[in-house]
């Protein structure tokens, strides 16, 4: 029971931030969540309860009824803007107004384990932070965009043997077989073989999802350090990121065999010349581990899943068809330049991460400011007076789902919704992808997008290139019944409604949305040849 109450406070703050909360409230004209005869703490909780417990529906009632900005009180102590462009507002407000950089520091400690010696030491911030982001920009991605493939690629065979040995014909479970695959292939991609080959000989995978599931607790840091033995699992947690770390402290010692180059051994070779001990630069790494696959595999699930069950697949097929031989099989030539050149694709992963995402991007309001709001609704202000102090929270999520800009129905996958071909007068086809915020944005957007755009791209070209798949059923697996509702889809223009595991919950604002440990059974047969 202690685990289901905090997991639902990972956002909130300790209890002696109260007294602040009082006094920086009288000076916003942002309105405070809840009924307003209930007192302030009160209404708090319920945001919390709520917010944990459904996500969309916390998010959707919030806008509806307190409109682009609101204040959830204690325990959660933080300004929610919920609005598309009072979110890019906030994303083009200066750094010396908002600050993004001591919640990047923090979540290095809190969550990742580095020491205090670590995280406020100026080469974080200085070395470490600005080489991070340069490696992974498009141009330092073809090394690991090419190992990539090649594992994806490997499993691929390995899925055709299986399907040539079972009558041309096998079922599998598609989100177990996709998440595992890109686990592979993305530490490969980034970290190399032979870190991959110690993860898999450890058995660190199970340390890596004991981590992840403890993230929001993490995160929240509600538990003291001398309390963390007695939540299960957030001591399964820590011991399996401790495990991690040293893995990676052990690689980083040995010279970091089979990588070469690349943003990881750049961030590591930091470290090593700033004297940091092989332990505090796994623990630096780590972060770069879990960012690498926290989100990237659920979204290429729901991508795949989309994709096959929309009346685009034959468009999607066609554009993916037409990309050029590599030569050697039948397989499309995979580099940056050639993932590029799929507008039709491109769109459809946007309206994916629009669907299937949530990401909750933090400022620590460094001083009063005015955030304008331009809302088309008479009854909200066009500006809220945000106070010095407070922490404020870009509801991504909110906006993907309620903003005018995606039409009446919203909540409906469209893969065509962000072509040019599509767009009107007002918002053009790129102006509307930058409406979509699933890499969050501005200074704390995601570093390895580019990195997972591309993963995701590829890993659907050459499973379309191959394969012909059909969603059957969704399954149980460990989690919870499946209703009919939780296992349902919309996709525009689809004969009948699609099928999709059900999402997994107590996850707000953490970026993809996970699976339950439900599934979908797909049949899997050789592509058809003309």
């Amino acid at each position: 029971m202690l685990f289901s109450f905090v997991n639902l406070l990972y956002l909130g703050a300790p209890a002696f931030i109260w007294n602040s909360y009082r006094s920086t409230l009288k000076k916003s004209s942002v309105p405070v969540y809840g009924p307003w005869y209930l007192p302030t703490f009160v209404r708090g909780i319920i945001a919390m309860i709520r917010l944990g417990q459904d996500e969309d529906g916390f998010l959707l009632s919030a806008r509806k009824v307190y409109g682009p900005v609101v204040y959830l009180p204690w325990p959660l102590d933080q300004i929610f803007v919920l609005e598309g462009q009072a979110i890019q507002n906030v994303y083009n407000s200066s750094a010396s107004t908002l600050s993004f950089i001591p919640i990047r520091i923090s979540m290095q400690g809190a969550v990742f384990g580095s020491p205090a010696n670590v995280i406020h030491h100026s080469a974080l911030k200085d070395r470490m932070f600005p080489v991070h982001a340069r490696g992974l920009t498009n141009v330092r991605l073809d090394a690991p965009i090419e190992r990539f493939v090649q594992v994806v690629q490997q499993r691929i065979s390995e899925l055709a043997y299986r399907v040539d040995h079972c009558d041309g014909c096998f079922q599998m479970p598609l989100v177990s077989w996709v998440t595992q695959t890109m686990f592979e292939a993305a530490t490969i991609g980034l970290f190399g073989e032979e870190f991959n080959a110690r993860m898999v000989a450890t058995g660190s995978r199970d340390h890596f999802n004991a981590f992840d599931n403890c993230f929001p607790l993490l995160v929240s840091e509600l538990i003291p350090d001398f309390l963390s033995s007695l939540v299960p699992p957030l001591r399964s947690g820590i011991r399996g990121r401790q495990a991690i770390t040293k893995l990676l402290a052990d690689w980083v010692a040995d010279s970091m065999p089979g990588l070469e180059e690349g943003v990881i051994k750049d961030t590591a070779d930091i470290g090593l010349s700033e004297g940091f001990s092989f332990m505090e630069i796994g623990s630096l790494l780590n972060s770069d581990l879990w960012a690498l696959q926290a989100n990237a595999p659920y979204v290429a699930a729901w991508f795949l899943l989309y994709i096959m069950q929309s009346p685009l697949l034959p468009a999607v097929q066609k554009e993916i068809d037409s990309l050029p031989r590599d030569g050697v099989s039948e397989n499309p030539l995979i580099t940056m330049k050639t993932l590029a050149s799929m507008p039709l694709v491109t769109s459809c992963m946007h309206e994916t991460l629009r669907l299937c995402t949530s990401s909750f991007s933090i400022r620590v309001v460094e001083e009063s400011f005015v955030l304008p709001t331009p809302s088309s609704h008479d009854q909200y202000p066009q500006e809220y007076l945000i106070p010095g102090g407070s922490r404020i929270i870009c509801a991504t999520r909110a906006a993907h789902l309620t903003d005018p800009i995606w039409g009446p129905d919203p909540a409906t996958w469209d893969g065509e919704r962000f072509l040019d071909s599509k767009s009107n007068t007002e918002t053009g086809g790129n102006k509307l992808s930058r409406e979509v915020r699933g890499f969050g944005g501005g200074v704390s957007i995601c570093e390895g997008r580019h990195l997972a755009s591309a993963e995701l791209k590829c890993l659907l070209a050459l499973m379309l290139s191959n394969f012909d798949i059909t969603p059957l059923f969704p399954t149980q697996g460990r989690g919870p019944p499946l209703t009919s509702e939780a296992s349902k889809i919309g996709i525009k223009g689809a004969s009948k409604t699609g099928i999709a595991p059900s999402r997994a919950l107590g996850r707000p604002g953490l970026g993809a949305f996970q699976f339950d440990g439900s599934d979908v059974i797909v049949n899997v047969t050789r592509k058809a040849t003309s």
